[in-house]
Parts: structure tokens; sequence; C-alpha cells
């Protein structure tokens, strides 16, 4: 049963110029060490969301008046708002023993019994209990976020319902519907939620730190930033939202910024672990793995087993050589993460380096035989497989590898390997999971069996109008039909909710095919705006300033593309040489050109490239010419290669 549909409200502007001023009236009568003041005090600083000094006014006021049930509730609150289960648990008792009648309290504690990891014992605290009407929505709540943590969707669900007809002006019953439909994956209407959220209390820390997050998913890296600096200017000591700054910084390319943001946690909390845990990433972006190795240590191992910290240790393992305990680290990582396509691509990378050749080609080639595959994820499978004396399976990917631009519109993979194979997808998508359909869809865009896969598309879309991954599946069928505007379109949709790169490249190439490239390159422009390291982008952006002959812009990206992934991605390398040679630098385009040969010696663009500046150049034209030839050979039907060995010939003459 979902939840029901909430109306949609105009989503809060997130340019450069978002500010809001919160004014908090503070009389300055009720200042200093007047008792009878601080309950009064401790209200104001629980509506401007200061929980800390809510919580030492609250206890002023519960010493000075020990009969004072609303001092009491306040102090509890405090206490569950900044996290305390234990000490909000002991005040209900304390607060009962005093007099308060514990059916005004039974959703304090229940709330409390459920900050401690006690989901069943909320659940009891609330179930077949006498409850004061005025906090009937409150227990409704409660029970919600019990069921959830139980991971009971559908009574979840229907506590969530019954605590919005009880109470629908709570942004904190808003702000727990936003976090449920994030676990079930609405997406749409976890916005909805959290904005309702904003709307009923625009101070609300933690419903603007779920909004930064979620606006770093539906706008941007940059767009996220500035929701956690209003976090801030409530309270500038507020570590998450620092914590949560700090990352995202780092992700935009801020370094210092993020180097220093850090810093300012560990001044507040020495040795935070997330603080060091950034900070070692800080230091293996700069390959200083021994550096990273030590910040690591500093953490304690208070975040070992998490995700992202096996990935970093993998990532100084395999930095440091140390390509045996890299693998042992990733492999860990994956039977929790199977989808993790960073760490999949890194334990390939490793295993290649550890002399495994079948175990490179069992973790990458699903990934290489994407149409979207990267290419050096396509050089290390074809590598593996001409160390295993395959040339002609070998030759297939070397000769995807120096292509930066996606050979096709819909990531299709590849197709299932028999009757059988496609037997099993399709009863997995009987159970009517969309994890499985989706899987399912992917298997007959595969095969080219395009209608069903359009219809089961549109279908799974319908059912789920939230969920971006819909949308995307959608637009993936329409543009194998060759419905390019209907395709963007619905890309649109996923990325009105979730702007990703996946619902960027998918828009952008969408756009180009329907005959709209200005369209196209406004929304690669604005994806890049929001997310400057992203890859993908970035290197279709250096081919478009390539073929425009934009050369100085195109090498500008490409350099800082190999600064980030090193001599390793023969396209990359090809393409900074062209547009060196294009701006006059003929000695390093040469050098960055034969870098690339040897990187892909059988593969027709580097070698054309790389042919081309010799024999242009005058460099050494009898070998350039012998480049050219060997170019053509293995590509012997493109233009522009049998077009540049004539030239090179005719200037031999």
């Amino acid at each position: 049963m979902k939840l029901p549909a909430i109306p949609r409200r105009a989503l809060l502007w997130l340019g450069g110029g978002v500010a809001v001023v919160l004014v908090l009236v503070m009389i300055v009568s009720l200042r200093g060490s007047d008792p009878a003041g601080a309950l009064a005090r401790a209200e104001a600083f629980e509506a401007s969301g200061n929980h800390r000094a809510a919580r030492v006014e609250a206890m002023n006021a519960v010493d000075h008046a020990p009969g004072d049930e609303a001092a009491w509730r306040l102090l509890a609150r405090s206490q569950l708002a900044l996290g305390d289960g234990t000490a909000a648990r002991g005040t209900v008792e304390r607060a009962r023993n005093a007099g308060v009648p514990p059916e005004r309290t039974r959703h304090l504690m229940a709330e409390a019994m459920l900050l401690m990891g006690e989901a069943d014992a909320a659940l009891a605290e609330t179930e077949n209990a006498e409850i004061d009407p005025e906090f009937f929505g409150e227990a409704a709540r409660i029970r919600g976020r019990a069921f959830q943590q139980l991971g009971q969707i559908q009574a979840a669900a229907e506590a969530f319902n019954i605590a919005i007809e009880n109470d629908p002006e709570s942004a904190g019953l808003w702000l727990d519907i936003a976090r449920f439909r994030l676990t079930t994956g609405e997406q749409a209407g976890a916005i909805e939620a959290v904005d309702e959220a904003l709307r009923l209390d625009p101070a609300d820390i933690d419903a603007l730190i779920l909004k930064g997050r979620m606006a770093r998913d539906q706008y941007g890296l940059v767009a996220s930033l500035a929701w956690f600096d209003r976090v801030l200017e409530i309270d500038d000591r507020h570590i998450p939202a620092l914590l949560e700054r700090a990352a995202t910084l780092g992700e935009i390319g801020r370094m210092r910024d993020m180097l220093d943001t850090t810093r300012d946690v560990l001044a507040l909390d020495t040795g935070n672990p997330r603080a060091l845990y950034l900070q070692a990433v800080l230091a293996a972006r700069a390959r200083d793995f021994p550096l990273a190795r030590r910040i690591v240590s500093l953490t304690g191992g208070m975040l070992d087993g998490q995700p992202s910290m096996m990935l970093l240790q993998a990532t100084i393992d395999y930095g440091e050589q140390n390509y045996e305990a890299a693998i042992r680290r990733l492999e860990r990582l994956l039977e929790f993460q199977p989808a993790n396509r960073t760490a999949t691509r890194l334990l390939g990378a490793a295993k290649f380096h550890a002399g495994d050749m079948p175990a490179v080609i069992a973790a990458l080639g699903p990934l290489a035989d994407r149409p979207d595959a990267d290419s050096y994820v396509l050089t290390l499978v074809g590598r593996a497989w001409e160390r295993e004396g395959d040339f002609e399976r070998a030759t297939l990917y070397l000769s995807r590898a120096a292509r930066p631009m996606r050979s096709g519109l819909t990531p299709l993979g590849a197709p299932p390997e028999d009757a059988a194979a496609l037997a099993l997808i399709q009863r997995d998508a009987q159970g009517g999971g969309a994890r499985a359909e989706v899987e399912l869809i992917r298997a007959y865009l595969a095969l080219g069996r395009t209608g069903d896969a359009l219809a089961r598309a549109e279908t799974l879309r319908n059912a789920n109008l939230g969920a971006p991954d819909a949308h995307l599946i959608y637009g993936d069928a329409l543009g194998a039909v060759g419905r390019y505007g209907d395709a963007a379109a619905a890309y649109a949709s996923a990325a009105n909710i979730r702007f990703s790169e996946r619902a960027a490249l998918g828009m952008f190439e969408a756009l180009q095919r329907a005959g709209q490239p200005e369209e196209a390159l406004r929304v690669l422009s604005l994806f890049r705006q929001q997310n400057p390291r992203n890859i993908a982008t970035a290197m279709i952006s250096a081919q478009l300033n390539l073929q425009a002959g934009r050369w100085t812009q195109a090498a500008a990206i490409l350099e800082q593309l190999r600064l980030r992934l090193g001599d390793r991605d023969a396209a990359l390398l090809a393409n900074l040489a062209w547009a060196r040679y294009e701006m006059g630098d003929v000695d390093r385009a040469l050098a960055l050109a034969r870098r690339a040969y040897l990187l892909l010696p059988m593969n027709a663009s580097t070698s054309e490239i790389y042919g081309w500046i010799l024999a242009d150049g005058s460099s050494d034209p009898e070998l350039g010419i012998a480049m050219l030839e060997k170019a053509q050979s293995l590509a012997p039907d493109d233009p522009q290669i049998a077009e540049r060995l004539a030239a090179a010939r005719a200037g031999q003459t």
C-alpha cells in the first residue's frame, strides 16, 4: 500500500543566490541566570534548531520546576534530536517518577528505544497502550520508523498513513516519510516530503541535511552546498553538516576547502574518524599512499567494514603495489555491494597486475561488453585475452579502447547465453521485483526484441513514476526503437528526480540523434557545471571541442583528466596529442602520440594519430607513412585514414 499522494509544491530554487534569513528574536530579559525563564529560552532555542542550547536550558527548567511536564518533554525532545536515546529514556523515566502521566510520554519513550536499536520494544511501548490523543500522531510516526527498521514495509506505510491523518503539520513526520520513501525507491515522493518538512520548519537541521543530500542527486554537487551552508548558518559547529560539506567540496575538486573543513571538524571533535577518512582520501588522490595509510590508522578501525573505507584501503594497497591485499579487500566489498563498478574496475586492475588473466576477464568482461565501457576497462580485457592467446577476441576490445564516445544509446550489455539463461531471467521477473524486470528488459533489448522490451518498460515506468531508474530503462527502450525525442523526454523525467551521469548522457545522446544538438550541449554543460570532476562527460566535452577545432579548450580538459588518470588511457593521450599538434606543440604531441600507440599498437586510431604527426610534422615521414598504412589495414573503410595516407604519400613525392 502506497502512502497517499502529496500535492507537489514549488521546489526551492537552488541557484548561487540561495539565502534564507532566519530571525530569532530573543528577549534580553530572558537571558542570564533567571531560572524562571529557562523554559522559554529552551523553547526559543528549540525553535531555532539549536538543540544543544535547548537541552541545557531544559535541564535548568527541570531543576527549577521538577513538576513541569512541558520542561520534561522538551528535555527529552532535545536529547532525541541530538541522537542520545539513552539519556532521553532516562529523562522519560524520571519524568514519570515526577508525576508526568505515561500516556503523555509513550511516544518519547518509544523513540528513545528506537534510537537504542530496540525496535520491537518501541512497538511494544505504543501497542495496546493508552496514548494521549495529543500525541497519537507522534506515536504512529515512531511505529512507522520501527516497522521500517524491522523491514516491514507495508506496516510502516500504514503507520505513516495514520500519522498523516492525525498530525499532518509535523515537520518531523514528513522528514521520516522522506527517508522511508528513499528506502523504497520512491525518490520523487521523497523530494516532495522533505520539501513539506522544510515548509513547516525551515530551520530543521536534519531536514536541511537530507535536502542537501537529495539535491546532490537531483541537481548536482554544487547545488547541494547551499543546503549544508544553511545548516552551518544555524549551527556553525554542526559536525554532520561540516562532514557533508567537506565530502562535497572534494567531489567538485575544491581540495583546499575540503581540507580546511575537515580541520574544522577535528578542532571540534579530535580524532573524528570521518574527517580523518576524508583527509586520507585527499592523500590517496595526491598519490601519497604512505600518508593515506598513516591517516587511516588514526581512525582506530572505527570505520573498518564500511564500504567507503574498504574501497579506500584497497586503493591504498593497489597504489603501493600490494595487489593481493587489494584483491582480498575488494572481493569482500563486492560481496556486500556486487554492483559497485568502481570496486569492480579496481579488482580487475589488481587481478591484471597479479597475473590472473581469467579473473580479469571474469571481473571486467560484463563491463567491457557494455557500449558505454571506458577505454581502461576495454584495454585491460583486451590485454587479458592477448595473454590468454586469443588474439581475435583481444582485437575486438582493443579496437574499441581508443574510441572516447559511446557507440550506442542504450547500455544493452551482452545478450543471454542461450534460451535457458533467458528463461531463468523471465522466471525471476515473474516475481514482480523491479530489479528483475529491468534485467529482463535489458535482455530483450540485447536480443533485439525491442517491441517486447518497450512494452514492459512502459508498464514498469507507469507503475513507478517516482523512481528514476524506471524512466531510464524506458528511455533505453524508446531509443532502441528509434524514438529519440521520446527517449530524451524519458531521460529528462529521470533527471528531474535524480540528475545522474546516466540520465545526463542518455539525454545528451538522444537529443543529438533527435536533431537537437544545441539542447544536447546545454544538458552536457549543465551537468558538468554541477559535477566538474565527472570523467565521462569531460571526455565527451573534449571530443566535441576537438571536432569543432577548439584545440586549446580540448587540451585543457584533457590535461586535467591526465593528471587524475595518469598515462594509462590511450584515447585520452591520442586526443591530447591531436590537440597539442594542432596548437603547434609538435614535440610534445609526438611524445603523447607515441605513448598512446605503445599502449594500443593494434588500434587504428592510435596508429593513425601517431603516423599523421610523424608524417605531417616531418619528424619521420617514412615511419609516419608506415603507421598510416597500418592504420588503414586495421580500418580499411575509414575515409579519414585513407585521406591522410594519400596526403602523406603525396608529401614524399
